[in-house]
């Protein structure tokens, strides 16, 4: 007797990394046309981590397109709150160790046709996390923050020379602000 397969419900952000770092076959029918014996041909591909940036985007891939069906992936992504270590992933031999901490995380309620955005981020000065869902801003705790609706993944590498706390900012009489301290939004 033939048992249909279970979807997995959850995947670990370790998982999906490891699967965009795998080299691929491409399929009969998605050719690469080679200049040289100008042909097409069937070829591999393979993405590969040479450094990775200071503020560590990941996007998660939460819709699925085929050519008759599209639909949104609610699959639970398991991504950490801290230390997430990506140097095994970066291929420069001479890198420093890639250790991220989260900051943020941008959602994704609805569906394919709309859907509504909300987030999460931890406050650089008091180290708590905050839920922001349109004009209303409330308290968070890092069990609510891994969902089915996490969109956007937003993490800072923690630099060997910097310290594990956030420094209080100039506002607050404490060390001042630094131009890499704020992300550029333009």
């Amino acid at each position: 007797m033939l048992h249909a397969q279970k979807k997995k419900t959850t995947v670990a952000l370790r998982e999906c990394i490891e699967l965009f770092t795998t080299m691929e076959t491409l399929g009969e029918h998605d050719p690469w046309y080679c200049p040289t014996c100008k042909k097409h041909q069937q070829a591999t591909k393979k993405f590969d981590l040479w450094s990775l940036p200071r503020i560590l985007v990941v996007h998660l891939k939460r819709f699925s397109y085929n050519r008759c069906w599209r639909d949104k992936l609610d699959t639970v992504v398991d991504f950490p709150i801290r230390d997430l270590n990506m140097s095994e992933f970066v291929c420069d031999p001479k890198a420093d160790p890639y250790v991220y901490d989260l900051i943020a995380v941008s959602n994704h309620y609805g569906g394919m046709g709309g859907g509504h955005y909300t987030a999460y981020g931890k406050n650089k000065v008091d180290g708590k996390w905050y839920y922001f869902d349109d004009s209303s801003v409330s308290s968070a705790t890092e069990d609510q923050i891994v969902t089915k609706a996490a969109y956007v993944l937003f993490y800072q590498r923690r630099d060997a020379d910097t310290p594990s706390k956030s420094t209080p900012s100039a506002s607050l009489g404490g060390a001042p602000e630094t131009p890499d301290d704020h992300m550029d939004t333009n």
